[in-house]
């Protein structure tokens, strides 16, 4: 069961590109730009944990945008509980999910 729906913010993180070595491409997430997003509704999903190699957590959860909320991509971050989340996949689109709907993004945070 989500939390307070349509209540929750969330801080997407969107980094610009920078040369790399050997001329290869890659994020700068230490000069990301922060777009909040109020409105939110997050819950979490699933989360598992692995002790083979050493102690490892998965966790998942979903954030349904509000309707006109910037458009997130499968190359932003979220901040979000104290956490910061990558955006797992794409995104569903607004168009896919209705014309009173935002977008749906899974989040996904491996730690340890």
């Amino acid at each position: 069961m989500p939390g307070p729906i349509g209540r929750q913010t969330v801080v997407f993180l969107d980094a610009p590109l920078v040369a790399g070595a050997y001329n290869v491409q890659s994020r700068d997430w230490g000069n990301a730009t922060e777009t909040p997003v109020s409105g939110c509704t997050v819950d979490y999903a699933s989360s598992s944990e692995s002790t083979q190699a050493g102690d490892q957590t998965t966790t998942r959860a979903t954030v349904w945008l509000p309707r006109r909320a910037p458009r997130v991509t499968e190359w932003h971050r979220a901040r979000w509980d104290g956490r910061t989340w990558e955006v797992d996949g794409v995104p569903s689109t607004a168009e896919a999910a209705g014309p009173l709907s935002g977008q749906a993004v899974s989040l996904l945070e491996v730690a340890g």
